[in-house]
């Protein structure tokens, strides 16, 4: 899949985007005005990671003009441990972007996605984004942990399609069946974790990345043979894999050589050989959200 820079997919998203995950606010405002000083020009964020106000500090400390960014944040849908406190509904969903929109300092957001179908009213929430595109305060509307069950439930019922859905993907989680319908339905990928299968990701106690680190080590082997064959560090090698797999891919750090870094992958490309290579690690084994024994993609009946 040829690529360059100024690629962006179909609702215009740059297709590498820097994210604030496991960020504190006085983390999220150093590393967004790092990221969009290094050329990032797409910032996803989320009323989960507590550091809206920090990325809103970012976004305006680093002085791009604001029709040059891509700001994507969520909804969080249901109470969740050190998630949420209610399952919001209709009304409580608009009010949360707004209240998103001030600590971000934005009028709008470029993409607003449901984190996670957790919600018994995620419907009922769908129609409030429907409503909040209506009103200008979101451009692009989608979703986030969403299985091919939870998209149909919004297709069956007639409302605006998914413009997004962001999932885990990486090698050893590779969503075949998911990946393909979302491109039959015109969907946008959007890829997070794509470093998950690296023993240096999540090291920092609590973060949760020792969880199930015995399945990644043969799949590390041959990323790392991937990656030294490239001369690009495993990490970059990853994140092209979901490149070319059309995927729009996220990266964090907090060291702007790390930063610059990970925004340049566009000047090599994997073989198709070493495509499949790393295509055959594929264990449908998700691990973003083990340490939690939280699975996001498990929702409830429907109210």
């Amino acid at each position: 899949m040829k690529l360059t820079e100024s690629t962006r997919n179909e609702i215009g998203m740059p297709l590498v985007g820097f994210g604030t995950f496991q960020l504190s606010d006085d983390q999220a405002e150093y590393s967004v005005t790092e990221a969009l000083k290094a050329g990032f020009r797409h910032i996803d964020s989320s009323e989960a990671y507590n550091n809206e106000e920090g990325t809103g500090r970012g976004i305006k400390a680093a002085g791009v003009s604001r029709d040059e960014l891509f700001v994507t944040t969520k909804l969080f849908p249901a109470p969740v441990k050190n998630y949420s406190q209610t399952d919001k509904n209709y009304s409580q969903t608009i009010e949360t972007l707004k209240n998103q929109l001030k600590q971000l300092q934005l009028d709008y957001v470029d993409l607003y996605l449901i984190h996670a179908p957790l919600s018994e009213l995620r419907m009922e929430q769908w129609n409030a984004f429907v409503e909040l595109k209506k009103l200008g305060l979101a451009k692009h509307i989608g979703v986030s942990n969403y299985n091919i069950a939870t998209i149909k439930e919004i297709l069956d019922a007639g409302l605006a399609k998914p413009e997004a859905n962001q999932i885990e993907f990486h090698p050893i989680s590779a969503q075949v069946e998911l990946t393909r319908y979302m491109k039959e339905n015109a969907i946008a990928p959007i890829a997070y974790s794509s470093l998950a299968p690296l023993s240096t990701w999540r090291v920092e106690e609590g973060q949760g990345g020792e969880v199930l680190a015995e399945i990644k080590k043969e799949g590390q082997q041959i990323i790392k043979e991937v990656a030294t064959k490239l001369e690009v560090s495993e990490a970059r090698g990853l994140l092209r894999w979901g490149l070319q797999h059309g995927y729009a891919v996220l990266t964090k750090s907090s060291k702007p050589e790390r930063i610059r870094e990970n925004l340049n992958l566009f000047d090599f490309e994997i073989s198709d050989n070493d495509m499949e290579r790393l295509n055959q690690l594929d264990q449908n084994q998700a691990l973003a959200w083990a340490a939690s024994g939280l699975d996001p993609m498990a929702a409830p009946p429907l109210k």
